[in-house]
């Protein structure tokens, strides 16, 4: 499992803490999702140069936040953390955990800023959080704990649920004093059908949700709200039904490889799309060859 240390300090600290990584997922613009195990042993962060939120997904009872020496927080199932860049902690942990990071830069945070609030981004400042109770974060945790990372569709879905944190985070935990932004109503029908001829056209390419947005000049928070209420599905699930759907069709043509129908429609190699359409339409793609031609 190979993560990019020079950039990511934190993730140093853990192995030299004695963690054990179970899982590991890189997401668009250099952010980062990582699954944790450990059970003793200290853990040091010194001044990372990037952002990470922490969420206790098993455990955690016995890990504690150290400072001059002793105990000042404890953690629990589902305590959040949150680390800015430049933070430092030590930590002790004498029982079994698992957990989930995030890691992402304040570049992400200056265009989460500017894209969702149409705020300045210099005004961000993220608060040092640790082991607090956040019921929203803890289930995004739970969520991720119980996903298949290596399932076809869920770069796509990550990609979606790191914007989402993000929004979380910036508007939870940043100094600037931010809401929610609320969105209603749906795209007009002429966007609507553009949308579809877009990603009809660009289907054998890594659509992830800035990508999309940006065709139609929206933040991802928005973007996905609205294709939401559009769709009837999240933007990383159409994308997968319509990919799921060319293949099918182009299966019918006797000559044409699997694997090349694989890569034309957007999966990474043949493995990825026959299990994506074995969980689909219930049988392998040779075997749904085999009985339609």
């Amino acid at each position: 499992m190979t993560y990019p240390q020079a950039t990511r300090d934190i993730v140093s600290a853990l192995n030299n803490a004695g963690a054990a990584p179970q899982r590991h997922l890189e997401l668009t613009d250099g952010r980062a999702l990582a699954h944790w195990r450990n059970h003793h042993g200290e853990a040091y962060y010194e001044r990372p140069r990037h952002h990470a939120l922490s969420i206790y997904t098993r455990g955690g009872e016995q890990t504690s936040r150290q400072h001059n020496g002793r105990a000042v927080s404890h953690g629990f199932p589902g305590a959040t953390c949150l680390f800015p860049a430049g933070s430092r902690s030590h930590w002790r942990i004498d029982g079994p955990f698992e957990f989930v990071h995030f890691y992402f830069t304040d570049r992400d945070l200056a265009r989460c800023m500017a894209q969702t609030w149409d705020r300045e981004p210099a005004t961000v400042t993220l608060e040092e959080r640790y082991q607090v109770n956040d019921d929203v974060l803890a289930h995004a945790g739970q969520l991720l704990e119980l996903s298949d990372w290596q399932a076809p569709s869920q770069p796509q879905a990550m990609d979606h649920l790191a914007q989402w944190l993000l929004v979380q985070i910036t508007g939870r935990y940043s100094t600037a004093d931010l809401v929610e932004p609320v969105v209603k109503g749906r795209f007009a029908r002429r966007q609507q059908r553009s949308l579809e001829e877009r990603i009809e056209q660009s289907l054998n390419e890594p659509l992830d949700l800035a990508t999309m947005a940006g065709w139609v000049h929206l933040s991802p928070y928005h973007f996905a709200r609205l294709f939401r209420a559009s769709f009837g599905m999240a933007p990383y699930q159409y994308v997968q039904e319509r990919r799921l759907q060319r293949a099918r069709a182009l299966l019918r043509r006797p000559h044409d490889k699997i694997t090349a129908i694989a890569l034309e429609c957007g999966f990474g190699d043949g493995s990825q799309f026959s299990r994506a359409f074995r969980k689909r339409f219930g049988v392998s793609p040779s075997h749904y060859r085999a009985v339609s031609g």
